[in-house]
């Protein structure tokens, strides 16, 4: 998985539905993911994770909303 590949509306509703499952776990779900990927040897799967944790803080935070973000 290639994280420029994905539109970043895709990436925020991928944030949104883990933060809808998980509440504020997703961040714990996040890392142990990554820390999976990078022992399995995946690490540019792994990158693509620490790009989709960094959306999930920025939902969390209230940062970004559910609507497609405006890059600025």
């Amino acid at each position: 998985m290639r994280l420029e590949l994905l539109p970043v509306d895709s990436l925020t509703r991928i944030a949104w539905a883990l933060v809808d499952a998980h509440g504020t776990e997703a961040l714990g779900v996040a890392d142990r993911t990554i820390h999976e990927l990078e022992s399995e040897g995946s690490p540019v799967v792994a990158d693509a994770w620490r790009g989709l944790r960094s959306v999930l803080e920025d939902v969390l935070e209230g940062r970004l909303g559910r609507d497609a973000p405006t890059i600025h």
